[in-house]
């Protein structure tokens, strides 16, 4: 049944109060397949407000051990400002988590399902690089 429930909904919106406790209802399989719950206060005044934002948003719960990190930043019907401002907002939360910022991140793509990845930023040996005109 929970595996059902996790295939027919693309997002899972959990009231904060309740959060702490979704983990063991859910189980593992939502967090493998990537839809763990995204928070939302339902005591705010404009709640509409609230449920627009958390549905445009990803929650990234562990950063995993590898090498290589995956973290989705939109999807198809994102219009281009959209998609910049949650891939700015992304990599300044990974900046922050992950010491010592831009100088261990070695090289961003841009990727969909079904597309090759086109690379946005690569580092280049930690030198300085610089355009000349």
């Amino acid at each position: 049944a929970k595996r059902i429930l996790c295939d027919s909904h693309d997002v899972f919106l959990v009231d904060d109060r309740v959060l702490p406790i979704i983990p063991r209802w859910f189980g593992s399989y939502f967090y493998r397949k990537g839809k763990a719950p995204v928070k939302v206060n339902l005591k705010k005044k404009d709640l509409r407000h609230e449920m627009e934002g958390a549905t445009r948003s990803y929650m990234v719960a562990n950063l995993g051990k590898g090498n290589n990190l995956s973290i989705p930043c939109g999807r198809v019907s994102f219009d281009n400002e959209l998609l910049s401002e949650n891939l700015k907002s992304a990599l300044d939360e990974l900046c922050a988590n992950v010491r010592p910022g831009w100088k261990n991140i070695k090289a961003v793509y841009v990727k969909t399902e079904s597309s090759v990845a086109l690379p946005i930023y690569t580092a280049l040996d930690n030198k300085a690089f610089k355009i000349s005109q």
